[in-house]
């Protein structure tokens, strides 16, 4: 599952989709892609309801499906060597990876990757996210499943975020390796970042041979343009 507004969407199209079919063709996912009717600049206040779309749309394919799989439209799957499920602990409803920033002393799950299983945990846990509703700061939908775990949030930029004291919608998570949540770290500058500075990238932990590679914190613009020179080699193409 997948989704982008205007703005987001020849990225998605482009880029990110094809990566989506070739894994979900491997695995025997069911591809589902959401035009949203609008998005925004950033972290304006149109970007924080498109990504808190994210959140029925998962509902909706609860309903549908024992499994559901949300790959946000910035994200490419480099890999397809592994089925993603593997990783998803008999007992648990959802499996998240961890994303790490030294730079801002920050250690938080990130949803732009983000299995679940579908029963009464996960159904909670979205009753929970809905019910404390969009967040303020850069994080609308990332920051209502940080408060539904129990995660210690840090400042109001979530600087300083770490493990807090939980939930049992913590015990039911599973943690994907790093690999399969890579933020893509290279060649980006301060005019086309936002939430984090360049800066915060250049520390982060990196794997040789990502699963799958996140280009979060970018302007759509910079995002088609880093995607594809990412794309290039695969395709033929100088970066």
């Amino acid at each position: 599952m997948t989704a982008a507004g205007p703005r987001m969407w020849p990225v998605l199209e482009e880029c990110a989709l094809p990566s989506f079919r070739r894994y979900a063709a491997r695995w025997g996912f069911d591809l589902r892609a959401e035009r949203l009717p609008a998005d925004g600049t950033a972290a304006d206040a149109a970007a924080q309801r498109a990504k808190w779309a994210k959140i029925a749309l998962l509902r909706a394919a609860l309903k549908r499906h024992a499994l559901a799989l949300w790959l946000d439209a910035d994200v490419l799957v480099l890999r397809d060597d592994e089925d993603i499920t593997t990783h998803l602990h008999p007992d648990a409803f959802q499996a998240l990876a961890l994303e790490q920033v030294p730079h801002e002393h920050r250690l938080n799950p990130n949803t732009g990757v983000w299995l679940l299983r579908s029963g009464p945990a996960a159904t909670a846990l979205l009753d929970a996210v809905e019910a404390a509703g969009p967040q303020p700061g850069p994080w609308a939908d990332q920051g209502a499943v940080l408060l539904a775990l129990g995660w210690n949030r840090g400042d109001e930029r979530y600087h300083w975020a770490r493990p807090g004291r939980g939930t049992t919608f913590l015990d039911g998570t599973s943690w994907l390796p790093p690999s399969w949540n890579q933020p893509y770290v290279a060649g980006r500058t301060a005019a086309e970042s936002y939430n984090s500075a360049a800066a915060s990238y250049f520390d982060r932990p990196t794997v040789p041979r990502p699963h799958v590679l996140h280009f979060m914190g970018m302007t759509s613009p910079a995002r088609l343009r880093h995607m594809r020179a990412a794309l290039a080699p695969a395709r033929g193409e100088s970066p």
